[in-house]
């Protein structure tokens, strides 16, 4: 039998003796890239694509400059990978806030609570996605990255529009791509009006109003002044 004494010195042994380096395993690797995605969007958002870096982004990790090519091969690849991400948040949370509702005003009204509801978790999201134009214009090289994976709210947005003018919830005069332009300008403003103000409060504010307006119910009528 091994003595106590034996089997003491082997456990401190094992404890002293330092772990090989290699890739991270599976699960770690899948938690870092998470950190990376969301360290990037907060720095494209606020900073920008060209002040962004990978040191600064390997810093807030806690990994090296050089870790980072294990995840992303470019700053590029980086920046795509946010994109992607924050078109599945954006619309996924937009997908289950509608399913259960049937009428068109009530799918709307429950993608703008929705819309609150993002901004106030994490006001990154509205920054990245109002910035993005303007930094696919500096470089075109994203434009063209992201191109094949720009499909996720047009398909989402024409759904939404396709099936209330289906359902005859939809005046006639309005055509499926009229209101989904309008759904796609409403949006979009919203989320350029939560980056300047940087105001929750106001931003709710207006989403309410907008949900009156929707609704029919914004503008007294004089029968009822």
């Amino acid at each position: 039998m091994i003595s106590v004494a034996r089997m003491a010195t082997r456990s401190l042994a094992s404890r002293l003796t330092p772990k090989k380096l290699g890739r991270p395993t599976a699960c770690d690797a899948a938690a870092t890239r998470t950190r990376l995605l969301s360290e990037a969007r907060r720095s494209f958002a606020c900073a920008g694509f060209d002040a962004t870096t990978n040191r600064a982004i390997a810093d807030a990790v806690g990994i090296t400059t050089g870790a980072i090519y294990h995840y992303f091969p470019s700053k590029l690849d980086m920046y795509v990978a946010v994109y992607v991400e924050v078109q599945d948040l954006v619309y996924s949370a937009f997908e289950r806030a509608s399913i259960d509702h049937r009428h068109f005003v009530d799918k709307f009204s429950a993608i703008l609570d929705s819309l609150i509801e993002l901004n106030a978790a994490d006001p990154s999201l509205a920054c990245f996605v109002v910035g993005v134009a303007a930094e696919s214009q500096r470089h075109p090289e994203l434009m063209v990255a992201i191109k094949p994976f720009r499909g996720r709210n047009t398909k989402f947005l024409h759904r939404l529009c396709a099936e209330a003018i289906a359902q005859g919830q939809i005046h006639d005069d309005i055509s499926v791509y009229a209101l989904q332009d309008l759904i796609n300008v409403l949006l979009s403003g919203l989320a350029r009006f939560s980056t300047v103000t940087n105001d929750n409060g106001r931003g709710r504010a207006a989403i309410t109003a907008l949900k009156h307006f929707v609704a029919g119910t914004a503008v007294r009528t004089p029968a009822s002044l």
